[in-house]
């Protein structure tokens, strides 16, 4: 898709005291106007190999989805000072190599969390309740007046949601929304300790393992990094109870994707949704989560942030990390 390019102010006004800002991916929120001296270049998308071209000469760049990493670091101007991540996630960015180069970067936490939390409910709800593979066979028109009935799609007999543990791994402001929506179901909850600790489990919440074999849903909501990469794999899946649904709105390295297939085929767990994979935009070709046959998976394409709080959020939020960078008090810095 062609770019498209704005500018505030002619190039030609850059001075010394202004930035020039480049967006790599405008396609996901509409930028505000800055009340900074500067000019603004911004670009509807951006495919991987343009990065590094685009931001050559940015003294901020802001991304959503867009990855910076040390090679394009590299070819940055010395004057790049801040990468404004417009999102709560920044895996996308090489950090190690940002301070390297004595560049910092900010994120938006929270900014999507009503939104986010509503959309793992309802993947929830959706794997529970079966509704993709029932809409398709009511669509069909032949299993239900030929059999009278379709409660043998399901398999299990389903609880409802009195009757439903939820395990949440993650426990920030998106846990804890998630955590209220729960409970206002009916149902109980179990807030998981980090995989890692081998202390004994903070105040209020369960060891790791612990919530994985009590849960009949596992909600993932927490940051991808070292310490979450393939957190849930073969030895977890199977941890779990043979009924229980696992969920994931954190990002898709949380989840070893083919371990969660043979999880789906062997019945280890009853299903799964997610909104999150592992290589984004997913395809047949790169995504084990997309092959045929897979049973009870519910799959949506990154998009449990998009909802009017979130657009609001972001909005205000990037340009209050950006101004006040600028003004010398930086905030949400990462």
């Amino acid at each position: 898709m062609a770019s498209q390019l704005k500018l505030s102010q002619p190039s030609s006004a850059l001075t010394p005291r202004s930035d020039r800002i480049v967006c790599l991916d405008e396609c996901y929120c509409e930028i505000p106007e800055f009340s900074i001296p500067h000019t603004y270049t911004g670009y509807h998308s951006t495919a991987p190999e343009l990065i590094a071209e685009r931001v050559e000469d940015a003294t901020i760049i802001v991304t959503t989805r867009a990855p910076i990493n040390a090679a394009t670091l590299a070819q940055c101007s010395s004057n790049l000072r801040l990468i404004a991540v417009m999102a709560a996630g920044y895996e996308i960015i090489d950090l190690a190599a940002c301070r390297e180069r004595g560049v910092q970067v900010c994120n938006i936490p929270s900014a999507s969390a009503e939104a986010v939390a509503e959309h793992a409910i309802a993947l929830y709800l959706a794997v529970k309740r079966r509704i993709v593979e029932l809409h398709t066979v009511t669509k069909e028109g032949l299993e239900w007046p030929e059999r009278k009935l379709t409660i043998h799609r399901f398999g299990y007999l389903p609880r409802t949601c009195r009757s439903e543990t939820m395990g949440i791994v993650g426990y920030g402001t998106l846990g804890k929304r998630i955590e209220s929506i729960a409970k206002a179901l009916g149902m109980s909850v179990l807030i998981a300790e980090r995989k890692s600790s081998t202390a004994s489990p903070r105040p209020g919440r369960v060891e790791f393992y612990n919530m994985l074999e009590k849960s009949s849903i596992v909600v993932l909501c927490c940051p991808l990094d070292n310490s979450t990469r393939g957190m849930i794999g073969v030895e977890e899946l199977k941890h779990m109870d043979p009924e229980a649904v696992l969920v994931n709105v954190a990002r898709g390295g949380v989840v070893d994707e083919a371990a969660l297939v043979t999880a789906l085929q062997e019945k280890w767990i009853q299903g799964a949704a997610t909104d999150v994979f592992a290589i984004e935009p997913a395809n047949a070709s790169s995504g084990p989560l997309l092959a045929d046959g897979i049973p009870n998976l519910t799959l949506s394409p990154h998009v449990a942030w998009y909802a009017d709080s979130s657009i609001e959020n972001l909005k205000r939020s990037i340009k209050t990390n950006i101004e006040s960078f600028v003004q010398g008090t930086p905030v949400n810095i990462v």
